[in-house]
């Protein structure tokens, strides 16, 4: 069979009940049967039938006619109307036999990132109460599959997080009330005064601590592509905590350093991870999906620092009262820890985590910021009706000049006033808990 796709591009489609084999040129596609749930796609439209392929590499479609899908499928040895049937269903499918294609619902991915913002106080309360529904909902919906094992672990890990972070949110709100006013006014003056002194230690720390960030961010795209069937970002390696990955040589390390010698405000980006979610159901699902994943990433890890850092706080106060413990619960990254065994460690430790949490919450914060090429500009696209999502979409390739005048004229600092907050929330616990 020879078909055409979208592009006027001629294809040689060979199958049998035991594989598909789609050729054109130097490009092969090979589909083995057990894989055929995963990465076969069918659809009815008035004008025909859809009929996707989807490899590691890449994709390829085609618009049938009915007697080309009902001879493709006699080949294959599979009944069109059952194909059909399966393909527009909204319920997950058992996964074949073999390694299983790992999905994800929009409902573990939710509790998750609710659970990631349950340690902050008061408010997290709420959050962390939402994430439990969400669990309960989708234990009661999803059915047992292997290819749900995925979203079953990840509503176990939000479980964890949101009990935590919960407790977390009443000793929060336990230690506004112990800190008094003036101590949380004296913490959001340290935290605004503009006047940190960056040790050598602390700088090399903080670049350590970026580059980190950064790699989990972009394996979060990556990973939650994977997650809603699109395959490309893994195939390039993008799948990985290796910060090598994700490093972009221009973003990652001449802009910053060009802005660091000019005295500049410092930024810069990572490599952004390639998606191909045309032959994904849902599409727009899985696109806003994959554009929460970085900043949800993000604030999953400063919130599991918040709760080392308030852990260790915490220890340090009960097992070693008589040492000198200066800036623990101070949001500027300058540590001083002396008259204990191990100082030097535990000041290090101290001023990673403390970094890990200022840091991610900046991140994620900031990559919610609807302005293109920022994840918030795809998730508020997608989210849009369709005639402001193609006005949106209209100006995406000025995104970098808006983006840019507002860093150059301070308007940046006010779209990022919802970080303050659990920033201040974060430095406020830990003082009110350790008394320091």
């Amino acid at each position: 069979m020879i078909w055409t796709d979208g592009q006027g591009r001629d294809w040689h489609v060979d199958a049998d009940p035991q594989r598909i084999t789609v050729r054109s040129g130097d490009d092969v596609l090979r589909l083995e049967r057990a894989d055929w749930n995963r990465d076969l796609y069918v659809g009815v439209l008035e004008q025909g039938v859809v009929i996707r392929f989807q490899g590691l590499d890449f994709e390829v479609g085609f618009l049938v006619l009915p007697a080309a899908a009902r001879e493709f499928f006699a080949a294959i040895g599979v009944d069109p109307a059952a194909a059909a049937v399966e393909q527009s269903r909204s319920t997950p499918r058992p996964a074949p036999e073999g390694p299983a294609w790992p999905k994800v619902t929009h409902t573990s991915v939710w509790a998750m990132i609710c659970a990631a913002l349950a340690f902050i106080p008061v408010i997290g309360l709420v959050f962390g109460l939402s994430a439990v529904i969400l669990i309960i909902v989708f234990r009661v919906r999803s059915r047992p599959t292997v290819a749900l094992a995925h979203a079953r672990f990840m509503c176990k890990v939000a479980l964890v997080l949101a009990l935590i972070g919960m407790s977390v949110s009443l000793v929060g709100v336990w230690s506004f009330l112990h800190v008094g006013a003036e101590r949380i006014d004296d913490i959001d003056d340290r935290l605004f005064a503009g006047s940190w002194d960056y040790s050598h230690g602390a700088i090399a720390a903080a670049i350590l601590v970026v580059l980190a960030s950064l790699s989990i961010h972009e394996c979060g795209h990556a990973i939650t592509a994977w997650w809603c069937g699109d395959g490309y970002a893994r195939s390039l390696g993008r799948v990985t905590l290796n910060p090598i990955a994700h490093i972009d040589l221009f973003g990652t390390i001449i802009l910053p350093l060009l802005l660091a010698v000019g005295g500049a405000p410092v930024f810069g980006y990572a490599k952004p991870v390639p998606v191909q979610l045309g032959g994904v159901r849902r599409y727009r699902r899985a696109h806003i999906l994959v554009s929460l994943a970085g900043p949800g990433s993000n604030l999953l890890l400063a919130a599991v620092a918040l709760m080392l850092h308030l852990l260790l706080g915490c220890v340090l106060a009960i097992a070693a009262p008589d040492a000198r413990i200066v800036g623990l619960a101070s949001p500027a990254p300058q540590v001083e820890v002396s008259g204990m065994v191990g100082a030097e460690v535990v000041a290090a430790v101290v001023l990673v985590l403390k970094l890990t949490f200022m840091i991610n919450l900046l991140l994620a914060f900031f990559n919610l910021i609807p302005i293109p090429p920022l994840d918030g500009s795809w998730i508020l696209q997608h989210l849009f009706p369709g005639s402001l999502g193609r006005f949106y979409a209209r100006i995406r390739p000025y995104g970098i000049l808006i983006f840019l005048a507002l860093f150059w004229t301070g308007g940046l600092e006010y779209l990022m006033v919802p970080m303050l907050f659990p920033l201040l929330c974060g430095f406020a616990l830990v003082a009110g808990c350790t008394g320091l």
